[in-house]
């Protein structure tokens, strides 16, 4: 199943979000599961407000247990995270299995 982990960033958190960042990246790069695209999103012109994960795993749990473990999620870099399920009905991407 693919998964998203939707995060929304708490904006009054940008200090523990540069002194946690290394860390959440490595967290990221060691993954577990199978993380199939992933990063910040913002508007046009700003920082970013956000960021998304898609990912491969047999259940959302898998994603919600690592999502947990999250050096942004367990410092309170993020004010609002959602774990959900994906049907992929079209991708140009060649190994995203589509309903």
């Amino acid at each position: 199943m693919i998964a998203l982990r939707i995060a929304l960033s708490d904006p009054a958190q940008t200090a523990a979000r540069a002194q946690h960042f290394e860390a959440h990246r490595t967290y990221l790069r060691n993954a577990p599961l199978r993380i199939l695209l992933s990063g910040p999103f913002a508007p046009e012109s700003g920082a970013p407000i956000g960021a998304l994960i898609v990912a491969e795993v047999g259940c959302l749990q898998e994603l919600t247990d690592f999502s947990a473990a999250d050096p942004f999620v367990r410092h309170g870099v993020y004010a609002e995270v959602k774990i959900l399920n994906w049907s992929v009905t079209l991708s140009a991407l060649t190994d995203l299995p589509t309903a």
